[in-house]
């Protein structure tokens, strides 16, 4: 099975064949030029040191060379290989708001998608860590258990949605509960939680929570995800067409705005730190986690597919230079 790191750039072999046209619409257009200023005998003549043969060849090369590097772009992968992971690190929970006021827009292009973004970005800077994730709104669902596999834990974290938890509401006491019993017990360091939601529409008793696990030595990150301005709340059907805003039981527009004083009280309860998405946290927030203290994290073995993009990168080269350097004239080569 073949797996691609940038599948994007498959698209752009849909080039392929205009180009293919392309071509053959120069050749013609070229043959009627000759065609139509000059007479049969003097098209012959200027034409007799053309090889068509060597033209079609170094078409076929240049075209060949472009699909190659577009397939080497991609960076396909496949051959599984048994990787062993050691190292030093800590453990890391992530818990993403899944409520429906994260789909509010205050934050471009929604608060949801936003809060994706820049834990797929925290996750590229923790190589050494395990992580895990855990989704939440009324209630709070573990998405992928604690792994050293960072690639593994960024797809769990694609399909996180409304849908995903469909109790609404915003219970942080939940989510604090169940994204820390994915930590060790047994041990009083080592761990970190990092929440990131909008803090809106509260329940539960969340700061009983987070007493609770500072004295299992978990500190706790929040991160606020939205404006103090706020915004209207989307509403969606069951095939995700926007309907409408949400509006309450006087049929007004909700708005939904960032409610920062509880996550600020939240995460210094814990020797934590509050962040918004806003500012530019992530180096901050990765110099806390990295003050944390490291244990050994060894033994736990993965599937890795390798990359095989110079099977394709080093013949389109040779394919593109080929194509271009070879000459089209009878008795030359370049």
């Amino acid at each position: 099975m073949i797996k691609w790191v940038d599948p994007e750039y498959l698209y752009l072999l849909i080039a392929v064949p205009l180009l293919i046209v392309l071509i053959g619409a120069v050749m013609i257009a070229k043959h009627r030029v000759l065609k139509n200023f000059a007479d049969h005998h003097l098209i012959v003549r200027l034409t007799r040191t053309l090889d068509k043969r060597m033209q079609i060849i170094k078409s076929i090369l240049i075209l060949l060379g472009f699909t190659l590097l577009v397939i080497g772009l991609a960076r396909p992968k496949w051959g599984e290989k048994l990787q062993v992971y050691e190292g030093k690190g800590i453990d890391i929970v992530i818990a993403l708001d899944a409520s429906k006021s994260m789909l509010a827009a205050d934050i471009k292009p929604d608060r949801l998608s936003r809060a994706k973004t820049e834990i797929a970005s925290l996750l590229d800077n923790l190589t050494t860590d395990r992580v895990g994730i855990t989704a939440f709104a009324g209630e709070c669902y573990v998405m992928c258990p604690l792994t050293t596999d960072i690639d593994a834990a960024k797809l769990f974290l694609d399909i996180i949605s409304p849908a995903v938890v469909p109790k609404p509401g915003t219970d942080l006491e939940k989510a604090l509960m169940v994204s820390n019993s994915l930590f060790d017990p047994d041990e009083n360091t080592y761990k970190a939680l990092i929440v990131l939601t909008d803090g809106d529409n509260l329940t539960g008793n969340p700061l009983a929570a987070a007493e609770k696990i500072k004295e299992e030595g978990v500190k706790l990150f929040t991160i606020g995800v939205g404006t103090l301005e706020g915004s209207a709340i989307p509403e969606m059907d069951n095939n995700g067409n926007f309907i409408g805003y949400k509006k309450d039981k006087d049929d007004k527009i909700v708005m939904s705005r960032l409610g920062e004083r509880q996550l600020i009280i939240l995460s210094k309860a814990t020797d934590g730190r509050y962040f918004r998405t806003e500012g530019l946290y992530t180096d901050r927030l990765l110099d806390e986690l990295d003050r944390i203290k490291k244990k050994d994290i060894g033994g736990s073995e993965y599937v890795e597919f390798e990359e095989r993009y110079q099977y394709f990168l080093i013949p389109a080269f040779v394919l593109l230079f080929l194509g271009t350097a070879l000459s089209d004239r009878k008795g030359k080569w370049l």
